[in-house]
């Protein structure tokens, strides 16, 4: 795969001013390779030949353009260990056990307890663009 990308070169002012201007889709491409656990936005700026500076500047840009975009949701079952038994989910409901985990670029939140489908909702509805 291609990962170099040759951007257009606009002059502004005369020949000597010529500043380059990057696709939306090479901008998305560097941003969403930033926002994986553990990437090195310095490390991906330099293989892609622009400034880390400007890669913070596109990535804050998309998230306060776009903040519900970064927030996948994944429903999944917890791995099984061979030492617990494995807890249906109206068992799990019962006893109140059970966790809701949203990644975010901050950080992360993990809420321990009751998981049914109000508080699924009042956590995305917090998490919601404007609320």
């Amino acid at each position: 795969m291609e990962t170099k990308h040759k951007p257009v070169l606009q002059a502004k002012g005369g020949a000597a001013a010529a500043r380059r201007k990057h696709s939306l889709a090479f901008k998305r491409r560097l941003i969403e390779q930033t926002l994986v656990r553990g990437a090195s936005v310095a490390r991906i700026a330099l293989d892609n030949g622009v400034n880390a500076n400007l890669l913070f500047k596109w990535r804050r840009q998309h998230v306060r353009a776009a903040p519900s975009s970064l927030l996948p949701v994944i429903l999944s079952e917890p791995q099984a260990r061979a030492d617990v038994p494995i807890a249906t989910p109206a068992a799990r409901m019962a006893t109140g056990g059970g966790v809701i985990e949203v990644e975010l670029p901050a950080g992360r939140i993990r809420l321990k307890g009751a998981v049914d489908v109000p508080a699924l909702r009042a956590v995305l509805q917090m998490l919601a663009p404007g609320a």
